[in-house]
């Protein structure tokens, strides 16, 4: 077998030996596929992960996680998925380049973050 341009994760491919952990059923209810020995959903790992925390002064810390194995990709971090406003304006900064990126409303989306690598964001509603 043979993929050509992949753009996904890799799959393994075996001979089928007819063993019972080799079947799987697709549910077209919730377009799930899942093993038919015990249920297992076969799913694919998110690449781009955001982490984030309460801070004292009613800021937010943000990391930005770029867990692909190749390329670069740019982080979408929305204020209501921390805890923030919405609608409202928050002061974002660079917690290890130690600068202000700027005001956002809303959301703040980084630039392209390299394949393994984070970027530290304090993220500071405005009043």
């Amino acid at each position: 077998m043979d993929v050509l341009f992949l753009d996904g994760p890799g799959v393994d491919v075996y001979e089928c030996s007819q063993q019972d952990n080799e079947e799987w059923i697709w549910n077209p209810a919730d377009s799930t596929v899942r093993r038919l020995r015990n249920g297992q959903c076969l799913t694919v790992r998110e690449t781009l992960e955001i982490w984030a925390g309460p801070l004292s002064d009613g800021s937010q810390a943000v990391v930005l996680f770029n867990r692909a194995n190749t390329g670069s990709e740019p982080i979408t971090v929305s204020w209501k998925d921390i805890g923030l406003s919405s609608d409202g304006s928050a002061v974002v900064r660079d917690l290890w380049a130690r600068k202000d990126i700027g005001t956002f409303t809303g959301s703040y989306t980084s630039p392209n973050i390299n394949f393994h690598e984070v970027m530290m964001l304090k993220i500071t509603p405005t009043k």
